[in-house]
């Protein structure tokens, strides 16, 4: 199950962000279906907000054809194989396996971080900085992503 990750006392530089519970993409992955959504909905918002730059029309297209259904489908994969293509320019030890792990054990931080789920959320919250963490009040969010950020948001 997806979850918010909040500072902390033994952390308190650590920022609010989404993380996943267990591997999301290619096998071997649990694709939870909460942490599939998550990842799918983080990729959705990131594809309609470039980057100043903008991005290479190979991984704008690649992000454009993920859809929210909660399955680990190739277009997720290929999405997420795409994101880490482009992390790898900047940081070549970058793993390329489609795969979204937990974020553990880090230093939160967008320039060194290996975590591809701390650069989708990043990717989300500098656009929304003004709502960040309620990603629920983003258009077109999935229904399971706003129960997620009642629960873990509002405590609800």
């Amino acid at each position: 199950m997806a979850h918010l990750l909040a500072p902390q006392a033994s952390n308190p530089t650590l920022p609010v962000f989404f993380n996943v519970d267990q591997v999301v993409g290619a096998m071997p992955a649990s694709n939870l279906r909460e942490d599939v959504l998550l990842v799918q909905y983080l990729l959705t918002v990131m594809s309609k907000n470039p980057p100043p730059g903008g991005r290479s029309p190979e991984f704008q297209k690649s992000l454009s054809v993920v859809r929210c259904s909660g399955v680990a489908d190739p277009e997720t994969i290929n999405a997420i194989r795409a994101a880490q293509q482009e992390a790898k320019k900047f940081k070549p030890q970058t793993v390329v396996d489609g795969r979204v792990s937990p974020a553990k054990g880090y230093l939160y931080d967008g320039v060194s971080s290996n975590w591809v789920i701390v650069h989708l959320n990043e990717s989300v919250q500098h656009p929304h900085l003004e709502i960040w963490p309620r990603i629920d009040l983003i258009q077109g969010c999935p229904e399971e992503i706003k129960k997620l950020v009642v629960r873990t948001v509002q405590g609800v």
